[in-house]
């Protein structure tokens, strides 16, 4: 009998049909985590996860699953433990999106400086001349602070270098870079300004940012976070925002998502918001779309996947 694997509506297609020539029986869904999901899960071999959180609770609800694949570097919202202890493997598909996100990282760092939305609001709005007082600056000159400097940060200073800028980074571990100078995170925080945030959530980095490391950041500096919303304390950061303790932001992740509807940050004026998209492109969907079912086929195929971020127990 063939082995189930559940993945998101349009991946095969996406893959070139990888795991249909190989002989899987796919089942597509549109979204994950409804009853329907959990349904054909009872009895799937394998699931492509997007951003669904997988705890002891719904780790049970599929029994019979060896992997679950993530798309995508973060696999923070699953209990690789739980899933350890189940005989689940969970991966994910490091640097599939870094490029991606990097461009994604500069376009916000060009509009926060520029001030692009607001200018195009303005003109919008019917007054040609407003914009015009609305003088941006030039990255050229300007320091960046990296925090986390992985893949997606290193595509970032890459990039970022032939703009002109210095180049800072920190990084909890050693990494000599030719593209920056590495540093403690407060020398980045007081000397940078924009510092951009690319570390996965784990408890070490849990509110990395918050009232204190705001307080050191220049009053003229920007954040840019496109790591994940837990990274960041989001209540010291709206009030940072509301008093301009800094100057602005741009942030593709939060700390609940959806971001709900109430928030105070869809009031500031001074950050740029995006729904969690810094990784959405076609060609980035593709790479980890491929990245994800070869995960699926390793484990399913009886050997251990390249890119487990668990063990099983």
């Amino acid at each position: 009998m063939a082995k189930k694997v559940l993945i998101p509506t349009g991946m095969d297609q996406l893959t070139e049909h990888y795991l249909s020539q190989k002989g899987y029986e796919l089942v597509s869904y549109d979204v994950e985590g409804t009853d329907d999901f959990f349904e054909q899960a009872k009895t799937a071999d394998g699931i492509v996860s997007m951003t669904y959180p997988y705890n002891s609770t719904t780790l049970d609800r599929v029994p019979n699953v060896k992997i679950i694949a993530r798309l995508g570097v973060g696999y923070d919202s699953v209990d690789t433990k739980a899933a350890g202890q189940r005989g689940i493997w969970v991966t994910n598909t490091p640097g599939s999106n870094a490029v991606t996100v990097a461009e994604s990282t500069i376009v916000d760092i060009l509009l926060l400086s520029k001030n692009v939305i607001q200018e195009s609001q303005t003109l919008r709005d019917g007054n040609w001349h407003a914009g015009r007082h609305l003088a941006g600056h030039d990255l050229s000159g300007k320091t960046v602070g990296i925090v986390g400097f992985g893949h997606i940060g290193q595509e970032v200073a890459k990039r970022l270098q032939a703009f002109g800028m210095t180049i800072l980074y920190y990084n909890r571990s050693q990494k000599p870079s030719e593209y920056g100078q590495q540093v403690t995170l407060d020398e980045l925080l007081r000397k940078s300004d924009f510092v951009s945030l690319h570390v996965p959530a784990t408890p070490e980095t849990h509110h990395l940012i918050g009232a204190a490391q705001l307080k050191m950041m220049k009053p003229t500096a920007s954040l840019v976070n496109f790591a994940r919303g837990a990274v960041v304390d989001e209540l010291a950061l709206i009030e940072a925002l509301q008093n301009h303790t800094i100057r602005s932001a741009a942030l593709d992740v939060f700390e609940t998502e959806p971001l709900p509807s109430d928030s105070p940050l869809l009031k500031l004026d001074n950050v740029f918001l995006t729904p969690h998209t810094g990784s959405n492109t076609v060609e980035a969907s593709a790479r980890m779309a491929l990245g994800a079912v070869t995960m699926v086929d390793q484990v399913l195929s009886g050997q251990k996947p390249d890119f487990a971020v668990n063990t099983l127990d």
